[in-house]
């Protein structure tokens, strides 16, 4: 790996004890007092019934000694997306966690591939309790640079963040509303299987943050309503927008410094943010402003605010949206039967180069009763060019399953309108089974550069048992044309559980074509990623997984709790359904925080998974920061769980892209 870590913290060494109890310091913090143990699980068996037979996962011998630990263990062989050679590569994988009494959870996260030497090293230790009621969280290795938690929260202004290879550290005293954040290493882009890699990009980045609430101490917690107050400075010296920089005006030094204050109270909550930017390559400096407000009325929430964007305004050499001036409005309504919401900002450009205009976003959705549900939604922009969307759709249950109808219909000055129907059944199949598909057709209008062109497209998503210890699933998407073009994608994996600890994994990507891309409709939403044409790779997963430790005290849980596991997928949500249809699929290598204690990446497919958790309410999160612009987390990207006793429990997260 690039630029390898040499020095991490010296607690994050008891990784090293995975399989070596610590039954003294451990009974003594698990227990009630030193003289009285905390008391296992113990299932009770009722009279007269006959017990449940033994799991699997219970057959082989358990180890109960020391803190609850996990390791999985890979190894990969495969070949690289995008690498035209389809050369084959091996490469090795390890994930290690383990919940500490005095050093809060310590967790490892890496891939390695000696091909090429590339692959990436997260070494975590977070809520580490120190006196007075500090919690102190470090990372080294492949992070994603810090921000205080003021900033994250949902804004109509979006800030870019960066990857890095360095150290970070964070400081919180819930008591007294305190957060402190810094952040120093080498900018770069994560890679995908045979073995993840981070690539280095010019310059190195350090951040620094901090956030504080009046009043805090006096309650003694941190109260959710209240003045708030966060600072965050990053500065980078010798980045670039370019990739590999060709000459010396490519590198650019600059700096940006964001304040922010925020007033929340039982039925409002207002935010402003002002920001400031200098860069080598500007002559003085630039400013952005913005502030966003929310009051509830009932069932019924409305929003306002304004922005101001400087032109050639930048987040430290990170691009965003620059040289415009806007207001806005948005109210939402939502009951147990129908929900409807929108919005209009009000634009105008500071240098004039543009007119002025608007861009107004609506949708509805009506239940009309347990099997029916309607929708239909608009967006309209007339600035910086036209451009407006519609669509209506129909869900609705049936003999067959769950099937949606949808309607979509566009027109775009610099794009060829369009006209689409599609249809997704979610099929009724028996359970471990699951069975999706989709069927549509779109004609696209001729242009000045393009011409007329009717597309058939369908996708099937699947996964079966293949015996009790092996399943099956893909996802097949195809897209024809009447000019000749034609798309395919083919993602198809095979898993294998050959005893309680040892798993074997298969996957085989193939796509050929690329999509038509379809720029957001608002104005401040970053432009997506353009992905290359084709590509074909494929890898074979060897997995060995060893849980150990007490079972009375699982990862967020106390004495005398039981275990679940959770697992699930984080994916796009291209339709903005909330329900992922046969033709969406995952976000890979995105953070995902359970109880923002324990985090782990989503593979290339997007998956992840909490391996042993406490049985009681839980919180998955995802943030917006460690998502692909211009996709962002569905309202503050959290979804509430309730793990049970051996229980797994499967989550669907979307992310969505701005309109």
């Amino acid at each position: 790996m690039r630029g390898g870590v040499t020095h991490p913290s010296r607690c994050l060494l008891a990784l090293l004890a995975f399989a070596t109890p610590l039954p003294g310091a451990w009974a003594q913090n698990a227990a009630p007092n030193a003289s009285t143990p905390a008391t296992a699980y113990v299932d009770r068996v009722i009279e007269n019934l006959t017990p449940e037979p033994a799991t699997e996962a219970e057959a082989y011998t358990y180890n109960p000694e020391g803190p609850p630990r996990f390791l999985r263990l890979e190894t990969r062989l495969g070949t690289e997306p995008f690498d035209q050679t389809h050369a084959v590569r091996i490469g090795y994988g390890i994930y290690g966690l383990v919940e500490t009494p005095n050093h809060g959870a310590l967790s490892i996260d890496g891939t390695y591939a000696p091909r090429g030497s590339n692959g990436t090293l997260t070494l975590r230790q977070r809520a580490m309790p120190l006196e007075g009621g500090w919690l102190v969280s470090n990372e080294v290795g492949v992070i994603n640079s810090p921000a205080p938690d003021l900033t994250r929260l949902p804004s109509r202004v979006y800030l870019p963040s960066s990857i890095l290879q360095g150290l970070s550290t964070e400081w919180g005293n819930p008591g007294r509303g305190v957060q402190l954040q810094a952040a120093t290493g080498e900018p770069g882009q994560l890679t995908f299987l045979p073995a993840s890699g981070f690539r280095g990009l010019p310059g190195r980045r350090t951040t620094l943050g901090g956030q504080w609430q009046v009043g805090a101490a006096e309650t003694g917690a941190l109260s959710s309503q209240g003045w708030t107050g966060a600072v965050r400075h990053e500065d980078a010296r010798g980045v670039s927008t370019f990739d590999t920089p060709q000459q010396p005006g490519d590198l650019v030094d600059a700096n940006s410094t964001l304040l922010a204050l925020r007033h929340q109270g039982a039925e409002h909550r207002i935010q402003g943010q002002v920001m400031n930017t200098q860069a080598s390559n500007l002559r003085g400096g630039r400013n952005g402003y913005w502030i966003d407000g929310e009051w509830d009325d009932g069932p019924r929430r409305h929003g306002a605010g304004a922005y101001r964007l400087e032109p050639d305004l930048s987040w430290a050499n990170l691009p965003m949206a620059n040289n415009i001036v806007g207001a806005y409005l948005r109210s939402s309504w939502r009951t147990r039967q129908w929900s409807a919401e929108g919005s209009v900002d009000w634009l105008d450009t500071i240098s004039g180069t543009r007119g002025s205009g608007f861009f107004a976003t609506g949708s509805a959705r009506w239940r009309l009763n347990r099997d029916n549900a309607l929708g239909v939604g608009t967006a309209i922009r007339r600035f910086n060019g036209n451009a407006w969307s519609t669509y209506a759709d129909w869900r609705f249950q049936n003999g067959w399953g769950a099937s949606g109808l949808r309607l979509e219909v566009t027109g775009d000055d610099s794009q060829a309108d369009s006209r689409g129907i599609t249809w997704d059944q979610e099929w009724g199949v028996p359970q471990g089974w699951a069975l999706s598909t989709s069927l549509g057709s779109t004609v696209y209008d001729a242009t000045e550069f393009q011409t007329a062109e009717t597309t058939l497209r369908g996708a099937m998503s699947m996964a079966m048992p293949l015996s009790g210890k092996a399943s099956l699933r893909g996802i097949f998407n195809t897209e024809r044309s009447n000019t000749g073009q034609v798309r395919h994608n083919l993602n198809l994996g095979a898993q294998w559980r050959i005893d309680t600890r040892w798993s074997l994994e298969g996957n085989y990507n193939r796509s050929i074509g690329r999509s038509r891309l379809n720029n957001p409709l608002d104005p401040l939403a970053p432009l997506p990623l353009v992905l290359a044409d084709s590509d074909r790779s494929v890898y074979a997963v060897l997995r060995y997984e060893l849980e150990a430790g007490s079972r009375n005290v699982p990862l967020g849980g106390k004495a005398a709790d039981g275990g679940g596991r959770i697992e699930g997928v984080v994916y796009f949500d291209n339709n903005r359904s909330g329900t992922q249809e046969a033709s969406e699929t995952g976000v890979p290598n995105v953070s995902v925080f359970l109880d923002n204690r324990y985090v782990v990446r989503t593979d290339n497919q997007g998956r992840f998974e909490f391996p042993f958790v406490a049985s009681g309410p839980r919180t998955v999160s995802v943030r917006s920061d460690t998502l692909p612009l211009p996709w962002n987390v569905v309202g503050e990207g959290q979804t509430r769980v309730d793990v049970r006793l051996r229980e797994n429990v499967s989550l669907t997260i979307p992310v969505q892209r701005s309109e």
